[in-house]
Order: structure tokens, then C-alpha cells, then sequence
């Protein structure tokens, strides 16, 4: 797993910019921001308001928030949506497991918004030149995982576990909160197959259901 550049794309050529942002000012103050470098920026009042104006195969950079905490559906949509839109996440991640969950669904950049707008800059010209830009603490998290191989380690309320490829994907879709069909559809498997799968990740858990399971997650997260 890694953060790489999309496929197919000039990231040179790359020049729009799509927000997803929750907060009007910064919407309005980062625009300006942007414009002044030579990005042409669009503001989207939803990830449903953008890919409906949007062809599949535009060419962006999109830049979304964690403000209602839901950042990690969000990304998963725009990624489905658009597959070739370079992801950069405001948000105050920190913790190696939510990085490593927001890498793998896509996000090829990382700033938090109370760095400031030159830091939020900074970090979107990054992602245009290189195809990507992680802050240096987060970096040996993604080496551990890269060296880990093939199985996950993941951090729970009740301990950590350990986790297979697959029902490491599994996992990140229930975090989504995803239908089971929405699974199967998503992995190209069966309904079947995924209701063993979840089922067995509930067992490691030892959690009730997948609500139960979510929040043991995100607890493990926080502590």
C-alpha cells in the first residue's frame, strides 16, 4: 500500500482545484489563496453537488475536511466518482491507523487547517508536482506497514488485533459504514462472502455488532 501518483495523469497539468469545505471563510480565504498561485478553483457545496457538475475523467485536485467526521465516506465517494482526482484531507490526523486508513482509501495528501493557508498551499502545490504530500511524523507509519507485508495490525479499545488483507478491506468499508451489498459490490464479491468475512472480524473484535465494532475502533484510535 502507498500513496502514488493516479494513474494516467500529467500531475504538472493538473491545475483545478474542487473544495469540499465545511467552514465558508476558509472556503472563501483559500480560493483567494489558491487563485493567486494559478489554480483555477471551484467551490462545491457537497461531494454530490461536484460529481453531478463534474465528468468522471476531470482532471483535480479536491480537497475535503473532516468536519462532521464522516471525511473517510467522503473520500471513498470521490475517489468512485472521479478515480483520477488527487485527495487532499484538512484534517488533524494523527494517529497512524487513521492515516493508514485514509492513505489507503485514497488520500494523496495531508495538512491540517490550523496550520494556516500557506501551509494548506504548500501542501496542494506539493501534490501537484509530486502526487504527494505527508507530513514527516507520518511517515514511519506507512514504512511499518509497507515492511509489516501482507495482514494488518489493527488498534482496538480492547487491544490490538491482528487482520488479514481481506478483512482489513472489509473493516474499512464497515468504518464507512457500508451496506453489506455496498461491500460486496465494492470488492466484487459475494453478499455470502462478506457476512463470513464481517462476521469473523466481529469474533476478533469481540464486538456485538458493527456499530459496537466501529466504536472499539475509534476508541483504540483515540487513546
Amino acid at each position: 500500500m502507498g500513496a502514488s501518483r493516479p494513474a494516467n495523469v500529467d500531475i504538472e497539468a493538473v491545475a483545478r482545484v474542487v473544495m469540499v469545505l465545511s467552514s465558508p471563510r476558509l472556503r472563501a480565504e483559500l480560493a483567494t489563496a489558491l487563485g493567486d498561485v494559478g489554480f483555477e478553483v471551484q467551490i462545491a457545496d457537497a461531494v454530490t453537488d461536484m460529481t453531478r457538475r463534474l465528468d468522471s475523467d476531470d482532471r483535480m485536485i479536491v480537497i475535503i475536511d473532516d468536519a462532521d467526521g464522516k471525511w473517510l465516506r467522503i473520500v471513498s465517494d470521490v475517489k468512485a466518482a472521479h478515480p483520477d482526482a488527487i485527495l487532499v484531507l484538512l484534517a488533524a490526523v494523527d494517529v497512524a491507523e487513521e492515516f493508514l486508513a485514509a492513505v489507503g482509501a485514497g488520500v494523496a495528501g495531508f495538512c491540517s487547517p490550523g496550520t494556516g493557508l500557506d501551509a494548506i498551499v504548500r501542501t496542494v502545490e506539493s501534490v501537484r508536482q509530486s502526487g504527494v504530500a505527508i507530513p514527516r511524523s507520518l511517515v514511519p507509519a506507512l514504512v511499518e506497514q509497507v515492511r509489516h507485508g501482507h495482514g494488518h495490525r489493527i488498534k482496538t479499545a480492547a487491544g490490538p488485533i491482528e487482520v488479514t488483507d481481506r478483512e482489513n478491506d472489509i473493516l474499512q468499508l464497515l468504518m464507512q459504514r457500508r451496506s453489506t451489498r455496498e461491500m460486496a459490490e465494492t470488492l466484487f464479491i459475494s453478499v455470502g462472502t462478506v457476512r463470513f468475512h464481517v462476521s469473523t472480524v466481529l469474533k476478533k473484535l469481540g464486538a456485538v455488532d458493527r456499530e459496537d465494532a466501529i466504536a472499539l475502533i475509534e476508541r483504540g484510535r483515540r487513546s
